[in-house]
């Protein structure tokens, strides 16, 4: 082994190994959240086809000349994969943006076995084949690798071109919700990256040292070293690391209808604790609208959307999930709870767009949903208070367009007179079991009897 070669392959490659036992420690360490998600899948899939290639790349010496003559194939296969897995991400975060948790999105898939996914996949398989039936007649000159070298550039290009046109069309169509500057700017930097890696692959490994013979001062494992560590250190941010949170509906066995519906919209629940939001959120998602009530006319009511079924719900709080199910009979509801202790079902308040993007997924997924967040005085103690108030616009503008009822509890003691008007800003400000019980008198719906005799 000489210079040339243990600084520009070896000891890029035992970096590269080193990098991909990190992220798989990472994974591994938020293991049950990582892989409720299917993104979490395609991030242990490219990590896995990376550490593959590596090692085939440290073991060209003891593979006895194999890895020479299937050198070609591999590289092919890797950058289809890694392009592929790309466009998956893409198209995850974009156009199928409702199949979050694998279950659900392998459910869609045998309903939908035809789809971007799928066939884009598909035409990367049949390359990849090729590749491997030439590779043992490996020639550089010949049209035939001439071809194939074409096709996997065409491949890639058009993954780059599909990674960038189903965001724009995405956002066109009103189908992604906001997100913060910083988040979009890793974003941009995590996608790079990600389709920088088979780009390099293409360019410094299959052209410029197989086909055209350059492998002196190679910097393509280094290149390839220096990209992952970007999409490690994008996969750690937990910028796009939401809780995939399936709907639960309550069961429980209560006596009763309830004969009010509150419109869609943003509820801003001020008080010295969150009882009265909680009361009013207990009772929507746990008593079934009267069957008698008359729907016409209330196009601002979310109950059109599913008349006389239970909306589902989703609760985001600072107390134990355990004292909340008993104080208000929440069974099944999902309970998430800030805490900055590691588990299920419970995020960080300083991953604010963890939070943010949990619950934007979950009023997407769950059109008529009501959403319940208190807590946010203990958000801004761990964040500065422009970010969240960023986070609570996202929310507001996500309850409106998903038809959702979005409901805050907050005390306006942890908040100056300002920050207080600042958040009370387009949103229905309720003060006190008074309050409540006034807007359920507002948002009464009356019965089909007493709406024919008026």
């Amino acid at each position: 082994m000489d210079y040339q070669e243990a600084v520009f392959d070896i000891v890029p490659s035992v970096l590269g190994l080193i990098i991909v036992t990190f992220a798989v420690y990472l994974i591994l360490r938020r293991r049950e959240e990582f892989f409720s998600a299917i993104r979490g899948w395609i991030i242990a899939l490219f990590v896995l086809a990376l550490a593959a290639l590596w090692a085939l790349e440290l073991l060209d010496d003891y593979t006895g000349g194999w890895y020479h003559r299937y050198h070609a194939a591999v590289d092919v296969t890797f950058i289809v994969v890694a392009s592929w897995l790309s466009v998956c991400t893409v198209t995850l975060t974009t156009i199928y943006r409702r199949f979050g948790s694998f279950a659900h999105f392998a459910n869609w898939l045998r309903k939908s076995p035809v789809n971007i996914i799928t066939a884009w996949g598909t035409i990367g398989l049949v390359l990849a084949a090729v590749a491997w039936i030439l590779s043992p007649e490996f020639d550089a000159a010949s049209d035939a690798w001439l071809g194939v070298t074409a096709a996997v550039s065409a491949y890639l290009v058009v993954s780059i071109g599909l990674n960038f046109a189903l965001p724009m069309r995405a956002q066109r169509s009103g189908g992604m919700g906001a997100i913060s500057k910083k988040a979009r700017s890793d974003m941009y930097l995590l996608a790079g990256a990600w389709i920088g890696i088979p780009a390099v692959e293409l360019v410094f490994d299959l052209v410029l040292e197989l086909r055209l013979g350059y492998e002196e001062y190679n910097p393509y494992s280094w290149l390839m070293a220096g990209l992952f560590v970007i999409v490690v250190r994008s996969v750690t941010s937990k910028e796009f690391t939401a809780i995939i949170v399936d709907p639960e509906v309550e069961n429980t066995a209560r006596s009763g209808f309830r004969g009010f519906d509150i419109p869609r919209g943003i509820y801003f629940f001020e008080g010295d604790s969150g009882d009265a939001a909680f009361k009013l959120f207990s009772e929507l998602v746990s008593f079934p609208l009267r069957p008698d009530i008359d729907l016409s006319g209330k196009e601002d009511s979310a109950s059109d959307t599913l008349q006389f079924l239970i909306p589902s719900g989703l609760v985001v709080t600072r107390e134990f999930p355990e004292n909340v199910r008993k104080a208000y009979g929440l069974e099944v509801t999902p309970i998430i709870w800030l805490t900055e202790s590691q588990g299920e079902r419970r995020i960080a308040p300083t991953s604010i767009a963890v939070l943010t993007d949990t619950m934007i997924r979950f009023m997407e997924s769950n059109p008529n949903s009501i959403v319940l967040l208190e807590g946010v005085e203990y958000l801004t103690t761990f964040n500065d208070f422009k970010r969240v108030l960023k986070s609570l616009d996202s929310l507001t503008e996500t309850a409106w367009v998903t038809r959702a009822r979005l409901i805050i509890s907050v005390d306006p003691k942890a908040f100056d007179s300002k920050e207080l008007a600042t958040l009370e800003r387009d949103r229905k400000v309720l003060r006190g079991a008074a309050a409540v019980e006034e807007l359920k008198k507002e948002s009464r719906i009356e019965s089909v009897a007493v709406s024919e005799r008026a």
